[in-house]
């Protein structure tokens, strides 16, 4: 093997490992912690090994399966990322729908206490107005 495949294949397999620490969280560039898989991308790869964005190319055979791999799996999280969002939008919609139907039965619970109060405060009415018919009756009897 001459050196410069030495260094090719020395070179992909500190990407592989690269992008191994990457999808599990664990880059040692500061700018590449918390990076979403959806973003991860060769040129990204190639700094998180130590190399400048461009070192790994589509027209290099022996960097084809890595940048395949990274394209696979930036598009998974992509997918995936696109999955969560829609979850989360469902379950917003969802909590919206659940606070507007609080609101509802809320105003319907204030609507009814307030005609229940009504209706003691008329019951209250009429039990002092029978009250007064039955002492004027005992009073005109007595």
């Amino acid at each position: 093997m001459t050196m410069a495949g030495a260094i090719t294949s020395d070179g992909v397999e500190a990407c592989e490992v690269a992008f191994e620490r990457l999808k599990t969280g664990r880059p040692v560039i500061p700018v590449h912690v918390g990076i979403d898989g959806s973003k991860i991308t060769a040129g990204i790869v190639s700094v998180e090994a130590g190399f400048d964005r461009g070192y790994l190319k589509k027209a290099r055979n022996s960097h084809l399966p890595l940048i395949a791999k990274i394209e696979a799996y930036r598009a998974e999280c992509s997918t995936t990322s696109t999955s969560k969002a829609l979850q989360i939008k469902r379950a917003q919609d969802k909590a919206g729908r659940a606070v507007a139907e609080l609101q509802q039965t809320r105003e319907q619970f204030y609507q009814v206490l307030t005609q229940n109060l009504q209706l003691v405060e008329r019951v209250r009415e009429l039990e002092n107005k029978l009250n007064r018919y039955q002492n004027n009756l005992d009073f005109n009897r007595g």
